[in-house]
């Protein structure tokens, strides 16, 4: 690999570390889809009359909304404000473990540092990148899902804008899709938020992945406090340099 591949590549990976790419990306993602919808019935409101069948109008509405830049810039905001919110409102338990000298988490020190020697002047902290790492699988388990789990009411809040908007504008009863669509998007919120939500994902997806969390940072600290450890004699047992002893 030439050098100024290699250069790029480092280049990128500061870029990546100083903004955050990925944090950007799924924070984003989860702001964008709890505030859709809320752009969506802005938008709804903001109509003079509602003239168009309901799925013709919330396709219309949707994306309408989504390419908006506004509200992609509202989402990367809102996307930190959902992540402080979920760590203020779920409570999770480290969960059982014990360290492992077989676990990846632990013996990355060893396997990363040995026989790698770092530039001169470069100190960039492996573990905490490798913690950092796990970390991002328990966000995105948690706060792209809690976005969208948002979101269902305000779809739903939607649905009846437009039923009571064509029922108040009808001259007659006339049976259109936002007669089925609401209460289908209620009966959706209702059960993801009262079964799915609590039942099942809570403690069969997110709780697993902070456990895994935890315990990878166990087993990383563990593992390089050991590889520290016997790092220390070995440096210590080695012959002194000829060229140093000579001068």
């Amino acid at each position: 690999m030439s050098d100024a591949v290699k250069a790029l590549i480092d280049g990128l990976d500061k870029i990546t570390d100083i903004l955050n790419i990925g944090r950007l990306l799924f924070y984003s993602a989860a702001g964008f889809c709890a505030l859709l919808p809320a752009a969506m019935c802005l938008m709804l409101l903001s109509h003079g009359d509602v003239v168009q069948p309901y799925w013709t109008q919330f396709v219309s509405d949707l994306g309408r909304s989504a390419h908006h830049w506004g509200v992609w810039f509202a989402g990367l905001i809102f996307g930190f404000i959902i992540s402080v919110l979920a760590n203020a409102i779920f409570d999770f338990r480290p969960g059982d473990g014990a360290v492992d000298a077989q676990f990846y988490a632990y013996l990355y020190p060893r396997l990363f540092s040995g026989g790698i020697k770092p530039k001169e002047g470069e100190h960039k902290d492996f573990a905490a990148w490798l913690i950092s790492e796990y970390y991002r699988y328990y966000e995105i388990a948690l706060f792209v899902p809690y976005g969208l789990m948002l979101s269902l009411p305000l779809y739903t809040t939607y649905s009846l804008i437009f039923l009571v908007r064509s029922s108040y504008q009808s001259k007659g009863f006339f049976l259109g899709g936002e007669y089925l669509a609401f209460p289908l998007w209620a009966f959706g919120c209702a059960l993801i938020w009262t079964r799915f939500w609590p039942d099942f994902w809570l403690p069969r997806v997110v709780q697993p992945t902070y456990s895994g969390w935890i315990w990878a940072k166990r087993n990383t600290a563990e593992g390089l406090e050991k590889f520290v450890q016997d790092a220390v004699p070995r440096e210590a047992a080695k012959p002194p340099d000829s060229s140093k002893a000579q001068a």
